[in-house]
């Protein structure tokens, strides 16, 4: 059996980034092939004393109780002890990784363990992560263009910055094979690299409900309710949510997601991955500024309401990720943009599930056609 080794964001504890990397791995083994996500870190390998250090440092940073500066370095307070170990156990049980940790001056000796690599979704090739083009997304380690792959990784929006393009083209041109989750962004890669970029779905969307069904369970809350799932701290949305159910005589019940949520009444605070589909599958309503969230409601085929993450326009860091997928089974009316919008009718589901199974199948076909080519590449090789 050949063995592809996965790049993706798998360890963040953030529900769509698990859930993303649990559908694409899980999918690529239903086509027979063995995987697994590279356990990479971006930093070199550390000695012994350096090891020590770290935990001396750290340890003194929890102590003293010092913030660090990235957004969501409120994950570690002890409120989010419990939604932490979820993410934890998820990880441990449903997401294969490599035995092996890879470093930045290591990751070169993954070539010896793996016949091909592919670059999966999430924000891969986002110019947040990537900006001077000298990250694992790229698979540089990686000589042999034909050993290079992609599944839908993301640009994050689709209003790229020329600088940024100019470091993204070089880049893609060494890949064998080059697809992406935003269809603009495919045309606009292929006009500039002359060469075919495949639009395909998102993983989450390659598993189809039942897919995601035989993964859950009873419904975890009883009865019917709001579910209001929110990454940013945009106060209309939380109001929308709470007007929607006193409209509907519903309850609101939020996945905690910030130290702003911690006030709310019915808060979640023990949600893993599996049970975030599982509220999303048995939920009269979503409200939410999540990609995930949105493309999840799409799939279980719920009433939802999507809103921007960030203040600003649409173009404003990656406000435009969730407009972009509406738009691509023309549903731009759930985009709401504060509390005071009207409540909407019901999702014509019929139309949108007939466009949605018909890409799955093109996704898929992507996958098992890409597969094919590589392994008669591997015959010609042995």
């Amino acid at each position: 059996m050949k063995k592809i080794g996965l790049v993706s964001y798998h360890r963040d504890p953030n529900y769509g980034t698990m859930l993303q990397a649990f559908a694409l791995a899980h999918t690529i083994k239903k086509l027979g092939y063995d995987c697994e996500y590279l356990n990479y870190y971006e930093y070199k390998q550390p000695t012994v004393i350096k090891k020590i250090l770290s935990k001396i440092y750290h340890t003194i940073k929890r102590l003293l109780k010092i913030k660090g500066s990235i957004e969501y370095d409120f994950f570690n307070n002890i409120e989010f002890k419990n939604i932490k170990e979820s993410f934890y156990i998820f990880h441990e049980c449903f997401i294969p990784y490599s035995k092996k940790q890879f470093f930045c001056n290591t990751i070169s000796t993954a070539v010896n363990d793996y016949d091909f690599f592919i670059v999966g979704s999430d924000q891969t090739w986002s110019e947040a992560v990537n900006k001077f083009g000298t990250t694992i997304n790229f698979l540089d380690f990686v000589k042999d263009s034909n050993r290079k792959r992609s599944y839908a990784p993301s640009i994050g929006t689709v209003h790229i910055n020329k600088n940024y393009l100019d470091v993204l083209l070089p880049k893609l041109k060494q890949f064998r094979n080059l697809s992406c989750r935003e269809r603009q962004n495919c045309n606009l890669l292929e006009s500039e690299l002359l060469d075919k970029v495949e639009f395909v779905l998102d993983p989450t969307f390659l598993l189809s409900p039942s897919d995601w069904n035989s993964y859950i369970h009873e419904p975890i809350i009883e009865g019917k309710y709001i579910l209001a799932y929110i990454l940013g701290t945009r106060e209309c949305i939380s109001k929308f949510a709470e007007k929607l159910g006193e409209h509907n005589n519903l309850p609101v019940y939020y996945i905690l997601t910030r130290p702003e949520y911690l006030s709310k009444d019915n808060l979640l605070k023990t949600i893993g991955p599996f049970d975030f589909v599982n509220l999303i599958e048995n939920a009269s309503f979503i409200v939410t500024d999540s990609f995930h969230g949105t493309i999840l409601s799409i799939n279980f085929e719920k009433n939802f309401y999507s809103f921007t993450k960030r203040d600003g326009s649409a173009t404003t860091i990656d406000n435009d990720r969730i407009g972009t997928v509406l738009q691509e089974f023309e549903l731009n009316d759930r985009l709401l943009n504060d509390e005071f919008a009207n409540e909407l009718g019901s999702i014509d589901y019929i139309r949108v599930k007939s466009k949605l199974e018909n890409l799955r199948e093109s996704s898929l076909n992507y996958l098992k056609t890409d597969y094919s080519i590589c392994n008669q590449l591997l015959l010609n090789i042995l």
